[in-house]
Formats: C-alpha cells, structure tokens, sequence
C-alpha cells in the first residue's frame, strides 16, 4: 500500500469540507491504472495503529540536527508549541503522541541556515567521535563525502526501520541503494520532501480564456505526455506586438511555459531517463546512451524552444518583475505554465487567476508511469555512524513517520495546499500522483552528471538536440565517478 492510498479517506473528508471544485472525476488513475475514486471505505486498509511492537524507552532525548530555513519550505520536526497555525500544530501533536507513547523525548537542533556550513558540522562532530545526534538531516548532492566517506549507517542494517512500509518512500529507497547499501531516506517525519517535489502549474483562466480543455483528464487517462503539452504552449505563444520572446519588463509577450532554468533535468527524469540507473542485478549503468534517451532528448528541444515562445528559462530570482523571475513571470499571466516545487504554490497566494496543477508530462502514452523527484540539494534523513542508540532511533524514528502519514500529511494536503495554494479538489488529486511517485537519480545527488546536464539544459532551451557527441564524452568520465564512488564506499566498508 502507497501513502497516497493510506492517505485517501482523511483527505477527502478534509476536501468534500473545503474544497472548491472545478468538476470532479469518477475515476483517478495513477501510472496509467485506472482505479476507483478515493471514499471513506479506504479507511478499512488504513493502518489505524502502529502496527510494531513498541516499549518504553524511560525518557530517552532523540537528538535531531536539522537545518533552520532552506526557501521557506517546511523542514522541522518538531514544532516547540501550538501556534494557532494548523500545520505546526499537527507537527507538534505528532510529535507529542510519539513521545507519549515511548516515552522519550525530541530534541531537535536547527543552528544554521547555510547547507555547506551544516554538512560541515556533521562531519565535525563524527570525525571527533562525538555521540551527540541521532539522526541528521543532510543534502547530500552538497556534500557527497558524507557517504563516500563513510559517515553515517547502512539504514538496510537496522531492523527498527520499516523502510517498505508505506510512512516511508520506498520509491526513493529503492532507488538509492548503492552497493547493497542504502545511506539516506525520507518520511513525511520531516515534508521537505514534498515541499520540494516538482510539478508543473497551469493558469486555469487564461485556457478558460483560449477555450482550452483543462488538462487533468489527460493525465487520468495516461495521456498526458510532452506533446500534449507541446500542443497548449505552442498555442499560446504570442509576441502580442514584441519583437521576439527575450524577457523584457515591459514586454507584452506570451510564453507557453515559465521554466526554472533546472527544469529540463526534471523533465528528463519524467520522461522516464535517468543519466545513471540501475540494473537488474543491482549494479549502476550509464544511462544516457540508447535511443530513447536521444528520443527524450529531441522532444524536449521541441518543448522548450525559446526561439518560437513554447518556454522561457526565467530567471530563478523567483518574484522579481526586474529579473524575469520565473514565479512572477506566471503570476502576472504571461505564461500558461509554470515550473516549480510544489512550495511555490504558497508565493501564488496573491495571484488573481486560479491555478492548479498536474505531474511534468511522461514521454509518451506508452510509458507506464509518471515520475517526479524533488530539488537535487534536499536533506535526507541519516543516522550518524556515532549514534549509540540505534534501536531506540529507529523506533522513534519509524514510529513518527507513521503518525506523520497518518496525521500531519493530510493536514499538510487539504489544509496547507489546498487551502491556501491549489485551489481546486482535482490539484489535490494530481498532488497524489506527484508525491506517489517520487525516486532519485544518483548521478544528481553524487554529482556525477555535473558536467553534462549543464550542456544538455542549454542544447534543449536553445531547440537544439545534438547531443550525441557530448555524452560521448562526458560518458568515461561519468563511469569513472561512478567507479571512484564505489571504491570510496567498499573501503569504507571494510574499515569500519
């Protein structure tokens, strides 16, 4: 059972009270299946209690080094007391339950802002042995010496953790193992993992404007796919007077999408491609190199061309009107889509139009399954090689994920989201695809890719798709990293 089906009966209870729906559907479909719409029934598979033995752990302090801010998304916890805001207030009753319940304690440090600076404390205090947290929260695509040099536990070694059970990614955990070990995780304990997961928004009114069909259908019947999104862009690209579509604040020009300069190494992972990926016996390929990956590539020029107005690589200066910010660029209605994590929804409360929201497109209608990752510097969940308290970690651990998902996901859906950005029960639904299909690319998060995916953003934003010779030579380089990676990890292991 995904979280998505655990999460069914609260949220809609929670949406049939708040939402305001632009038509709702009687069938949802997710990765190409269509099932039944979510009702209260779902509560039957529903695990109401925890469903692992737990104990008393007689005051026991789980000592938590977090970041304090990164981009305003929702990173802690714990929330030290009520505030009236109903999120930190159901981090805080969960929060509080755990700690009733085993009786131990959270002690959750955030000192910095800084992710460098914070992988550097981490570092600090376990190359001076010094046992003073039990899980660390880190960015590994910052700092990738934290695994290759061996500072924190292999999670598949610690029982207490379920890592398959659905209040953890498996997804994810799948997907980041590397060489029979996996070093990171992520739970709904701490939501900067759904915070920064990537989706596309879309201007409602304006398509309502253009006669558009709203593009939610597509997505449920497996349809939605990069040329047809291709097909609403193209169409609403207009120059309305300006004499090309280069960014100018007092421009009139249309653009079909406002991208995030980042966007294509999201859109790549969509469409099913990943530059590293793994193989059936467990082992890391390079994955840049068949037909379909140039296939890929070769849509995405088409779809991002900035020449004919289908996209625009905006700046990152997210609001900024002087900038051509990428959000202010969608907010002010001159561009039909909009890239993005889905945090942003939250700097589009004071947009007039309504938006909503649905997965970066899959290649084609034949690929089974929509994908989406989360921003490349996301901080994971570790434990620390000094921790000396691993059972009562992963309990602690594994049981507040568990009352995350039960109770604060779907406060953070039908309240945060849905309330105060999304604006409609059908976002709501393509939410869940979103955040049910997350995984990772290692050569992101190891920094293998660094050197190619910048060639490939600038090729595919400029309409180009000759890329061949590039990956060919960037190909030994990558396959080195990956060789050095993995020798760093075995030599580790062998020392610890």
């Amino acid at each position: 059972m995904n979280q998505i089906k655990f999460l069914s009966a609260a949220l809609l209870i929670t949406l049939l009270g708040t939402a305001v729906s632009c038509g709702s559907a009687d069938s949802t479909e997710q990765n190409g299946n269509v099932t039944a719409a979510p009702t209260t029934e779902s509560a039957a598979v529903t695990e109401e209690t925890y469903p692992y033995e737990t104990k008393d752990f007689g005051g026991f302090a789980l000592r938590i080094l977090n970041m304090d801010d990164i981009w305003d998304m929702s990173l802690q916890v714990d929330a030290g007391e009520t505030d009236g805001e109903v999120l930190n207030d159901a981090i805080y009753e969960r929060s509080r339950e755990a700690e009733s319940a085993l009786n131990f304690t959270i002690e959750e440090s955030r000192p910095l802002t800084d992710m460098a600076e914070h992988n550097k404390l981490i570092q600090n205090t376990v190359l001076a042995g010094d046992d003073v947290y039990d899980v660390t929260y880190a960015s590994i695509n910052t700092t990738p010496a934290l695994i290759t040099e061996g500072y924190f536990r292999n999670l598949l070694d610690i029982d207490g953790l379920h890592l398959t059970a659905e209040w953890w990614d498996s997804v994810v955990a799948e997907n980041a193992v590397i060489d029979d070990c996996l070093y990171f995780a992520t739970s709904p304990m701490s939501l900067m993992p759904y915070d920064s997961a990537w989706i596309l928004f879309f201007n409602e009114t304006m398509m309502a404007a253009y006669d558009m069909e709203l593009p939610y259908d597509l997505v449920r019947e497996g349809k939605w796919t990069m040329d047809a999104l291709h097909s609403y862009t193209k169409t609403i690209a207009n120059l309305n007077g300006d004499a090309n579509f280069n960014y100018k604040k007092d421009g009139t020009c249309i653009w079909g999408m406002s991208c995030h300069p980042y966007y294509p190494d999201h859109q790549l992972i969509a469409a099913g491609e990943k530059i590293v990926e793994a193989a059936s016996d467990g082992s890391l390929v390079f994955g840049a190199e068949d037909e379909r990956f140039f296939s890929v590539i070769s849509k995405m020029a088409q779809v991002l061309n900035q020449s004919d107005g289908s996209a625009i690589s905006a700046s990152t200066e997210d609001v900024s009107e002087d900038a051509g910010g990428y959000i202010y660029i969608f907010s002010a209605g001159r561009a039909l889509f909009m890239t993005g994590e889905i945090k942003a929804a939250q700097q589009l409360r004071d947009m007039d139009e309504t938006f909503g929201c649905v997965p970066i497109p899959k290649y084609d209608e034949s690929q089974e399954s929509y994908y989406g990752d989360f921003v490349s510097q996301c901080l994971y969940y570790t434990i620390p090689v000094t921790n000396s308290h691993i059972e009562e970690t992963a309990l602690a651990s594994d049981y507040l994920s568990y009352l995350s998902m039960r109770d604060v996901l779907p406060v953070y859906y039908g309240n945060v989201v849905e309330q105060k950005g999304l604006r409609n029960e059908d976002s709501i639904e393509m939410l869940d695809i979103v955040l049910s299909s997350k995984t990772v690319d290692l050569s992101t998060l190891f920094g293998w890719n660094n050197n190619l995916v910048p060639t490939l953003r600038s090729k595919v934003f400029s309409g180009r798709d000759d890329v061949a010779s590039t990956v060919e030579k960037q190909k030994k380089k990558i396959i080195a990293s990956i060789d050095d990676t993995l020798a760093a990890i075995q030599m580790t292991k062998e020392n610890s």
